[in-house]
């Protein structure tokens, strides 16, 4: 049987909020038969089914993926900053002139 836990929740969190929605026939029909061959109740198969793929989602959206040519830039860059601009330098100094403790 797949694993229908909800690893993202905290264990004192209760479900309070609610979902509705209208699904065609065809489609509930084929969420109940899955559901049932995972031997999970439709709500839980739909709840952890929704959040899994929504966490897969999040975390493909919050990360980046380089190229090569771009990954090898990048390292360079770190290893070689380049000097910081005369805006940069005017922003530091504007910075340090505002906060007492930016020293």
């Amino acid at each position: 049987m797949l694993n229908f836990s909800d690893v993202t929740a905290s264990p004192d969190e209760r479900a309070t909020d609610h979902i509705e929605m209208r699904v065609r026939p065809s489609d509930k029909d084929r969420i109940s038969r899955a559901a049932e061959l995972t031997g999970v109740k439709l709500t839980t198969f739909v709840r952890a089914s929704a959040a899994r793929e929504a966490e897969r989602i999040l975390r493909e959206h919050q990360t980046t993926t380089l190229s090569e040519r771009d990954s090898l830039a990048l390292l360079e860059a770190l290893d070689n900053p380049p000097p910081p601009t005369r805006a940069a330098r005017d922003a530091v100094r504007d910075y340090r002139s505002r906060i007492a403790n930016a020293r």
